[in-house]
């Protein structure tokens, strides 16, 4: 990227907190992290968070950045790539064996901040189909998926 070159963001930018380093630098140039941390406060020079004794700028908010929290900027962790979500979900399965596959499809079309809803939903009407223990298990695959 040269001089004056400015990379589109793979957020939606109007979603973030006025004070997120994510307003002005790239993918992986800060940390995310879930929600406020010691060490982690606002610095006015600057305009957004960072950490005290690293100086690395830092979102608290990972749903609405779109990515589970990382210390991208300060360890090198790579920043997550995007990921397609595929072709809609469709009903849910009357085999139980397809039970798992379907809620993890669910988790992956879920939004960020929503996936505690999908799953919730989505544990409520396999409830009414399947043994419960049919129904752990798929969310426990759903969970290991993420």
């Amino acid at each position: 990227m040269g001089f004056g070159e400015v990379m589109d963001h793979p957020w939606d930018e109007d979603a973030l907190c006025a004070v997120c380093p994510g307003q002005v630098h790239d993918p992986g140039r800060f940390d995310v992290v879930d929600g406020p941390q010691p060490g982690c406060r606002y610095d006015s020079t600057t305009g957004y968070r960072r950490e005290a004794a690293s100086g690395v700028p830092v979102c608290i908010h990972p749903e609405r950045i779109g990515v589970r929290p990382g210390r991208y900027a300060s360890a090198g962790e790579r920043w997550p790539a995007p990921t397609s979500s595929g072709a809609a979900v469709g009903p849910m399965p009357t085999d139980a064996d397809a039970l798992a596959g379907w809620v993890t499809a669910l988790v992956r079309h879920a939004g960020p901040g929503r996936v505690d809803v999908v799953l919730g939903d989505a544990e409520r009407e396999a409830a009414r189909s399947f043994p419960a223990e049919v129904v752990v298990e798929a969310l426990r695959a759903a969970l290991s998926a993420l």
